[in-house]
């Protein structure tokens, strides 16, 4: 079975009807399905898209045998933790996209990731640094998330985006590049969060998971060989690069097993 980590619907003109037929056009058996909710959205006048949970849900009730739903609600927002349990009594099988302007251990936050580590929920959370050019930023940086990930050891935590993706290099903080071009350099602050934090994983999806691999792909063999029990196909696009790279790649099948459903299908159980 093959497990899309990361998806949207009513996204990029693609409602939830659209979405199955995509996944069938590329082999995908299911897909888990993020919102974006943003209470302080007005604080990112470019690039906010809301993708509500009520959306999500109602695509799930749809299609219960294709999408697995997540739910990122707003920790800020009036009853944040009551919706939560809410949406998981109804079928929510994890918290995400949580993509926001607060730095991820801020203690709104931390109180909802122990929320999910009792409801069993995995958090997944896109990270992006504000680079010259853009200004854009959400969560923090990566010692944001390893700050998160020793507070809540016991809630699981899938990182994503080009400010977690970028730290698969030792020179991510001299690059000014969301997406770092050339070979990977030794001591990436990225191998050393996934080797130390067991509730570390690693979503592959978007142009961020792509370009870390297909930048260095003699390195990327070996990455994924070496934390295939941590890493999780994704897309977050309507194409099948990814999973074309993965094939490309020749790997052991064990291990694109791994990477492309059993994880995700343990995470979400």
């Amino acid at each position: 079975m093959i497990i899309d980590c990361h998806t949207h619907v009513n996204w990029q003109g693609h409602r939830a009807d659209d979405a199955v037929r995509h996944m069938d056009r590329i082999g995908v058996d299911k897909a888990w399905v993020l919102s974006w909710q943003d209470k302080e959205a007005g604080l990112d006048r470019y690039n906010y898209v809301h993708l509500a949970p009520e959306d999500v849900m109602e695509a799930y009730r749809k299609h219960p045998d294709r999408f697995i739903p997540f739910c990122g609600i707003d920790p800020r927002r009036e009853r944040a933790e009551e919706t939560l349990r809410e949406l998981v009594d109804q079928g929510c099988k994890g918290y995400g996209e949580l993509k926001l302007r607060l730095m991820y251990d801020h203690w709104d936050l931390v109180h909802i990731y122990n929320v999910c580590a009792e409801l069993k929920l995995p958090v997944l959370v896109h990270i992006d640094v504000p680079l010259p050019h853009t200004g854009m930023w959400y969560g923090g940086n990566v010692e944001a998330l390893e700050r998160a990930l020793v507070l809540c050891p016991k809630t699981t935590f899938i990182g994503h985006g080009p400010g977690f993706w970028r730290e698969i290099s030792g020179d991510a903080d001299r690059v000014t590049q969301p997406y770092p071009k050339g070979k990977v350099a030794p001591r990436g602050k990225l191998k050393k969060l996934l080797a130390k934090y067991g509730n570390l994983y690693a979503d592959l999806s978007a142009g961020s998971g792509l370009n870390a691999l297909t930048r260095d792909v003699a390195h990327a063999r070996r990455f994924l060989a070496k934390f295939r029990k941590k890493l999780l196909y994704g897309t977050d696009t309507y194409d099948r690069d990814h999973l074309d790279f993965l094939e490309s790649l020749d790997l052991d099948a064990g291990v694109f097993k791994d990477i492309t459903g059993r994880n995700a299908a343990k995470l979400t159980h």
